[in-house]
């Protein structure tokens, strides 16, 4: 098939390339029109948590993704898959949340990347009753090669350099970025139209990664946790200092009441229909890990 790639240069979007080549599909990864295309898979998005970018952000997450699905509409592309996110549901704080959960509990704390990603997806979902052929991804947080942004080699890094004193309270659901790859190739031609899949993978406290990622380079884990309140006070300290160096904080508010919860998702109806594998959190540190120390990142 023909297909088009937005986000291709992205840590998801990069592992998507690969195997939709792999699996013999014609690839095009710029384009400024879908027009001639079979499939479109929608990666791109925003995910800083910077609030001087809040507006770039939605104009990227919200009405980026409607011109695609809007495109994708009018030029008759048999099939869009719209990456959008486990954060996008919200959470259940009594256990798992799957496809079907309802309450969306990110509204009002400031997380803007959940929120702009919900608003898109709810977008492209309207766009299926009329008539687009959609399917959507709901990846966890993602660990493995490929990731350019070192957006967990920093975390490497920090861990060796001991220039993380605590541990954060909250967890999140882990994935292997190969195999939420794989699992939206599958969906070319095994998802089903306007649903959803939860590509969470494995749930796991930070407290988990971090013990694992510092073994890797061979110190101890901080011993420290950080408490929810102490969290968030950070998130408003490293925002306030942000606008004075004019640099990106390390947290903000919004991600701090984020990642002081630990959602935890179920992924087995991706794992029944697009054979998606949740890898152990252990081999996927040791993926990501040996990927940063081969391409002279560590």
């Amino acid at each position: 098939m023909k297909v088009l790639v937005t986000g291709a240069t992205g840590f998801l979007g990069t592992n998507l390339v690969r195997e939709l080549a792999r699996a013999g599909h014609q690839v095009h990864a710029f384009a400024l029109a879908v027009r001639g295309m079979d499939a479109v898979f929608h990666v791109a998005g925003d995910t800083s948590f910077w609030k001087k970018n809040f507006a770039r952000q939605q104009l990227i997450n919200v009405d980026g993704t409607e011109n695609v699905a809007r495109a994708c509409l009018e030029d008759g592309v048999k099939r869009l898959i719209h990456t959008s996110t486990v954060d996008a549901l919200g959470y259940n704080p009594k256990g798992l949340a799957a496809e079907d959960w309802a309450h969306y509990n990110y509204g009002g704390t400031g997380y803007n990347y959940a929120d702009t990603k919900r608003a898109g997806e709810q977008l492209v979902l309207g766009y299926a009753e009329r008539g687009l052929d959609v399917v959507v991804i709901n990846p966890g947080s993602m660990l493995g090669p490929y990731d350019h942004t070192l957006q967990f080699g920093r975390i490497f890094a920090q861990l060796r350099d001991r220039k993380l004193p605590a541990v954060l309270p909250g967890g999140a659901p882990w994935a292997h970025v190969k195999e939420v790859a794989r699992a939206q190739v599958r969906a070319l031609s095994s998802g089903r139209s306007g649903e959803r899949y939860i590509t969470g993978g494995v749930n796991a406290t930070y407290r988990e990664l971090f013990d694992l990622m510092a073994a890797k380079v061979g110190v101890r884990p901080p011993r420290f946790t950080m408490s929810p309140r102490l969290t968030v006070v950070y998130g408003y300290l490293a925002e306030a200092a942000s606008s004075f160096t004019n640099r990106p904080p390390e947290l903000n508010p919004g991600q701090a009441r984020y990642m002081v919860v630990f959602p935890r998702y179920d992924s087995t109806k991706a794992c029944r229909e697009l054979n998606f594998k949740c890898v152990p959190l252990a081999e996927m540190v040791d993926d990501a890990h040996r990927w940063y120390v081969k391409n002279h990142f560590l």
